[in-house]
């Protein structure tokens, strides 16, 4: 056989593995999934958004109470304003010129983070989520491009996000606030949301699993969160505001600069983020991802059962729940001997931590009131264990274990039985890290140990009870499970708020966390935990006969 000559070479056809780069039908059937994600996420949304607007609208309405002079609002503005504690959860308090100037910083960058964080999630969802359960597969061997799911998780995101803005500055233009700086202030959610929507694109292209992709995106931002507190508290360090979007968002201050450069930062890394993602997804195999998961054994005695599985999917879950809530009460610890200092002098803003709370030594009350939301913090992780559990039984992966031998029963006793570890786990922690807190700073080691924790795990037959709600849905609807969440919403307007919004006390009632004892304000009561608990057993007896009698993967 002859060499092929310097001309053949040249006149072969060049081959190469990859498929050359093209966007022409990428795009195809962007607007059927978008449709349809947009009613898949018919109740989800809406509660992102809704609970959103709800925190601000409280916000708004506690500082017109409590600060609705200049006098109050410059006493804040020397107390809180000066906090390095506050500082560095809301920034500093420049502008004390109108109620909804105090309120814009009262709301903080705390809940724009929230936003940027639930934009993380949507796109991730709609992409990651969709490739890793292979629903994704299905759709792509119809005529759907290869960007078509990544446009979709980055409209529904970006879509909220721009919705929630302009709805941020509907509200403050409706309380009478002054338009430019309304609008700045809806711009900073729009434009976060927006950078969390790029950086949870890129995210869902690097991870191969959806808990990855979110766990970095969302650390992303609360990294930038945490670096601009460093800034806020020291002048010198000023520059790490530009490090981070969050940072950026910041910058727009509204009723004061009212800039709009910031917001071009933002929608500049959105863009740019959406690029490399489109970039990366257009070259890599469906599946594949750069943070590949770690490999288990080939074989594995520790995986035996029914609750060693589920403790391996859902224990990763608690952990990052548990962690996150206790970092937040750590700081409240620290700020409770202060509690007096900064509000003993205010008797507007004493009622509200009272109505929040109940009567009583103001350092106590303000405990009794963030361990209530605590409460509504493990009822949440219940909504979300449980939806997990659905997403395992929609892949099919359910219907696996359930071939083995392995009886109903035992299968969703594992998930009750995490379920259980987790709702007691998060305020748990949560209270030891509030003792600890509070311990560094009063030096009172027994004493502010015991009364955190114990108003920590009062909570846990409240929460329990909304585990056992959304158990049912599941054993019984479980394509009603997102209702989990509109419960939640629910029962914090209802409890946590139900007092700040003069609701009746028959509604008020229909929250189990009414009936908490509110310890340490008040003895321990051991009647309403038995019913509490009592009530949460029978719902979760009721949600095994539903799933025992209904198809697995069915209605």
């Amino acid at each position: 056989m002859s060499a092929l000559t310097s001309a053949d070479t040249a006149a072969a056809p060049r081959r190469t593995d990859a498929p050359p780069l093209s966007l022409r039908g990428a795009f195809s059937g962007t607007g059927a999934l978008t449709r349809l994600a947009l009613r898949r996420d018919r109740i989800v949304l809406p509660v992102y958004v809704v609970v959103v607007l709800l925190m601000v609208a409280v916000t708004y309405s506690s500082v017109a109470t409590v600060y609705g002079t200049q006098a109050e609002r410059d006493e804040l503005a020397a107390s809180m304003g000066t906090n390095s504690a506050f500082l560095a959860l809301l920034g500093p308090l420049e502008h004390t010129g109108s109620v909804a100037s105090t309120a814009a910083w009262r709301v903080g960058l705390f809940m724009i983070l929230v936003l940027g964080v639930l934009a993380v999630l949507t796109v991730v969802r709609h992409t990651r989520k969709e490739e890793e359960t292979g629903r994704l597969e299905l759709v792509r061997a119809a005529r759907v491009g290869a960007l078509a799911p990544l446009a979709t998780g980055v409209l529904v995101a970006a879509g909220m996000s721009v919705v929630t803005g302009a709805l941020m500055a509907a509200m403050y233009v409706a309380q009478g606030a002054d338009g430019a700086s309304s609008v700045a202030f809806g711009l900073q959610f729009a434009a976060l949301g927006l950078a969390g929507t790029g950086i949870g694109a890129v995210c869902a292209q690097v991870a191969t699993s959806s808990r990855t992709a979110n766990t970095i995106g969302v650390l992303l931002l609360v990294a930038g969160y945490a670096l601009r507190g460093v800034a806020d508290i020291e002048p010198s360090a000023d520059w790490l505001r530009w490090v981070s979007p969050v940072g950026w968002v910041q910058e727009i201050d509204p009723f004061g600069a009212n800039a709009w450069g910031p917001a071009l930062l933002c929608l500049a890394l959105f863009v740019a983020c959406v690029a490399v993602a489109a970039r990366v997804s257009l070259g890599r195999d469906l599946g594949a991802g750069l943070v590949q998961p770690r490999p288990g054994p080939a074989g594995s005695a520790a995986l035996a059962s029914p609750l060693a599985l589920a403790t391996r999917l859902q224990l990763p879950g608690i952990v990052s729940w548990t962690l996150g809530v206790g970092a937040y009460c750590l700081l409240v610890g620290f700020l409770l001997d202060s509690v007096d200092d900064i509000a003993g002098s205010s008797p507007q803003m004493q009622q509200v931590i009272e109505q929040l709370g109940g009567a009583g030594a103001l350092a106590q009350v303000f405990q009794v009131a963030i361990m209530g939301f605590v409460g509504i913090a493990a009822a949440a992780f219940a909504v979300t264990l449980v939806t997990r559990v659905h997403a395992e039984e929609t892949s099919g992966r359910t219907e696996l274990v359930l071939a083995t031998g392995t009886s109903r029963a035992r299968y969703l006793t594992a998930s009750v039985v995490l379920l259980v570890v987790g709702v007691v786990a998060v305020p748990l922690w949560a209270g030891l890290m509030m003792g600890l807190g509070h311990s560094l700073v009063s030096g009172g080691w027994g004493s502010a140990f015991g009364d955190a924790v114990a108003a920590g795990l009062v909570q846990v037959p409240a929460a329990l009870v909304v585990a056992g709600l959304v158990l049912v849905l599941y054993g019984w609807w479980p394509r009603l499970v997102a209702l989990g969440w509109g419960v939640v919403t629910v029962f914090l307007v209802v409890g946590q708020l139900g007092e700040l919004f003069g609701l009746p006390q028959w509604v008020r009632d229909l929250s189990p966390f009414t009936h908490v004892p509110q310890v340490p304000l008040d003895p321990f009561s051991l009647g309403p935990v038995l019913a509490l608990t009592g009530i949460a057993g029978a719902l979760v007896a009721v949600s095994y006969v539903g799933f025992r009698r209904r198809d697995v993967g069915g209605a």
